[in-house]
Order: structure tokens, then C-alpha cells, then sequence
């Protein structure tokens, strides 16, 4: 599949009508086996500001069914500006109008055609279409505008659900996905192996475009105390993300400040970099990622990582720039993100409520899920303001 020369037209036209802002210009720039890597220092650069109020918020505590959501795993707004909610809790897709008021209820929980057992996201289509991927059932099902079922196809190139996991769109009707091979399992006391991540690329009928990369999993190790045996994630280790956008894929491996940029063929041309290192992790922070007192002695005899981790998250704007968040432990601050052009450019940073977890950047908002003190789930728009010079 190769990439589309209408869209880098359309980009080019959408990064001149937008609001110059804080690039880096002084970025530099090296070559590497046909690779460009942007390396860019970071400053003050700011590339957006979020409103102090939501715009727009869908959800109640108690109220009609509609509006209660249990666990929300999409938000992605539609050419209409209708708002595709997929809430797995439920097994439902919910589409609400730009207000905010409710279009429509489709799917529910199931093994049957238009049913979900696992519904890992839902995403709008072609012409008002709808398609969401169930996991554990491997299945693409296409929706029509109202929720007649289109189309229903099977994943191919996963065998195992468990292993499978589902990254949203991938551009030019296509979605991205991952399947993640185990490490090493016989291991010693302290030991620890990668799992590896295998990122595809597939049509809307199940079928495999491409095997975009191969990046690493999260470190597992083994722990050994009075007998008993503890598998565990190694403490500062991440999976690789990644996200699908017109122009290709983004993935970074959660190691460092770096996002990956691959083509629509899956062939790496570019890597975008930060010129600072993630911070060094203190006992602290050791503390808020192993609460249980018993593993906090055990898990310092793992090779553990000299910081934290970089980037945990990945987002695409409508725009085709990318949204790369920065890890933070302990919670509570604001969610410090970091914006590049899909060519690798770093534009600023963005401050996101530390409460709204994002999903998506549409039409000069962000979208995302809101989540109060009791666990209650919100669908919100927030405004972003653009600084002009």
C-alpha cells in the first residue's frame, strides 16, 4: 500500500492555514541508512493552550442509559462532528450529535453478528460508517450510519486473543493493531526477558496490509521468595505504542523522548528526538509503582532502568501532527504532552488536565475521557488555544 500524495497536499495546506507557533528551529538534523532523525531541543516552546472549562460534557451519574457509561475504550469525532463513544463495560457503541444529545445505540453484548464480547474501540468510516474491532472475538464488524450491520470480517494474522491488541485507525481505511510475543520464561531469581511487539496493518476486511515494525514488549522477570514464585513486570519498563495516522504510523518504544515515524509500506524514514533524557526515578517513585511492601524489597534485585520511562502514549490529531505523553509517576500533575509535524519537526508542548485521558484531537479540541472520584466516566470536549505571532 502506498502512501497517498493527495494527503501530503492536504497537509501542506492545513500547516499553512494554521497559527505559526513555537517550532524548533534550531533542530538538528543527521541521516542514518536513509533514516532522518530530528533531534530538537525542547525550551519553552508552547503549542497550545487547554481551556480552564470543558466545552462540552456527555454523561451523568444517574440518569438515562445512555449517559452512563461503565468503561469507555474510544472517543472519535466524525465528519459531521457526531461523537463515536465505544464503552467495552457496556458492549455498545453510542453515537451523540455535536450538542452532545444521543443519535444512537448500536451493538451490544454477544457472540453474534453486531455483538461484542470484547469490544476494544469503535471508529467513524467512510460515509457515515461505523467499524469497531471486538479482541477476543478477532472480528471487524462495519456498521451502517444507523447500526445495520455492513459488513463482519475476521482478523487475520492473530491466532492467540489474549496477545492481541487494537491501536485505533491506521489510515486509508485501514486499522492498527499489535501482537506481542513472551520472553523468556525460565528464568533465575533477579532474571528478566522483553516480550517483543509485532505492529500490523489491516484492511477493513480483516486481511494484512503490512507488518508496520517490530518494536519491544515490557520486561517480565522472576522473583523467587520462600518458595513461591512471582512473575512481574520489571519496574520503569513499558510496551511500545503507537498510533495510526494518514501519512503512516507513529510508534515509540517508551524508553526515551522519541517517537518512530514509519511510511504506509511500514519503512522507518524518520526518527523525531528530544535533546533531554527522561528524569532518574527515586525511591519514590519505586514506592508509588510497587505499593506492596513485601515485592518493594524483592524487586531492586531486577537490572532496573537508571530513569523513568519517556513517552507512555501516542495520539493523532485530524491534522496528521502527533501527541506523544510524557510519563509521570506519582499521578496528579498535569500530563505533560509533546507535538510533532509527521515529519519529525517538534512544535511545543501541551498541559492536559491531569483527570482527562486523551483520545483524540479534532477540530481545535481534545477529546477524551474524564474520570471523577468515584469512578464515574464522562465523555468532555476541551477547547485549545492556539498563541499567534
Amino acid at each position: 500500500m502506498k502512501p497517498m500524495p493527495l494527503f501530503c497536499a492536504a497537509l501542506a495546506c492545513v500547516a499553512l492555514s494554521q497559527p505559526a507557533v513555537a517550532t524548533s528551529q534550531d533542530a538538528v538534523v543527521t541521516d542514518s541508512a536513509g533514516v532522518r532523525i530530528l533531534t530538537s531541543a525542547t525550551g519553552d516552546a508552547i503549542y497550545a493552550r487547554v481551556a480552564d472549562e470543558p466545552a462540552l460534557t456527555v454523561g451523568v451519574v444517574d440518569g438515562p442509559d445512555a449517559l452512563m457509561f461503565q468503561r469507555i475504550v474510544s472517543v472519535a469525532r466524525d465528519g459531521e462532528g457526531r461523537l463515536v463513544v465505544g464503552d467495552t463495560g457496556w458492549g455498545e457503541i453510542r453515537v451523540f450529535g455535536a450538542g452532545g444529545e444521543h443519535v444512537v445505540t448500536i451493538g451490544r453484548e454477544g457472540e453474534g453478528p453486531g455483538e461484542f464480547q470484547s469490544l476494544s474501540g469503535a471508529w467513524p468510516g467512510t460515509g457515515g460508517n461505523i467499524f469497531a474491532v471486538d479482541g477476543w472475538q478477532l472480528r471487524i464488524t462495519e456498521f451502517g450510519p444507523v447500526g445495520e450491520i455492513e459488513r463482519v470480517s475476521r482478523i487475520e494474522g492473530v491466532e492467540v486473543p489474549i496477545f492481541f491488541r487494537f491501536w485505533g485507525p491506521g489510515g486509508q481505511g485501514s486499522i492498527l493493531s499489535s501482537v506481542t510475543t513472551l520472553g523468556e520464561r525460565d528464568l533465575a531469581h533477579g532474571e528478566a526477558s522483553r516480550s517483543s511487539m509485532e505492529f500490523l496493518l489491516h484492511r477493513l476486511d480483516g486481511s494484512v496490509i503490512e507488518t508496520v515494525a517490530r518494536l519491544p514488549g515490557v520486561a517480565q522477570g522472576i522473583l523467587r521468595s520462600d518458595g513461591d514464585v512471582l512473575h512481574m513486570p520489571v519496574p520503569f519498563t513499558l510496551e511500545s505504542a503507537a498510533t495510526g495516522h494518514p501519512a503512516g504510523v507513529a510508534a515509540t518504544t517508551g524508553e526515551t523522548y522519541e517517537v518512530r515515524l514509519f511510511d504506509t509500506e511500514g519503512k522507518l524514514n524518520r526518527i523525531a528526538r528530544l535533546a533531554e533524557t527522561p528524569p532518574v526515578w527515586t525511591e519514590e517513585h519505586l514506592e508509588a509503582w510497587v505499593p506492596n511492601e513485601r515485592l518493594l524489597a524483592l524487586v531492586e534485585d531486577f537490572p532496573l532502568p537508571a530513569t523513568l520511562p519517556g513517552y507512555d502514549r501516542l495520539v493523532a490529531a485530524d491534522t496528521g501532527v502527533i501527541w506523544a505523553q510524557r510519563y509521570m509517576l506519582p499521578r496528579g500533575a498535569p500530563a505533560h504532552w509533546d507535538v510533532f509535524q509527521p515529519d519529525g519537526r517538534y512544535l511545543g508542548r501541551v498541559d492536559v488536565p491531569a483527570a482527562l485521558k486523551l483520545h483524540g484531537v479534532s477540530d481545535g479540541q481534545l477529546l477524551g475521557v474524564h474520570e471523577d472520584e468515584l469512578g464515574v466516566q464522562r465523555v468532555q470536549a476541551w477547547n485549545l488555544s492556539r498563541r499567534e505571532h
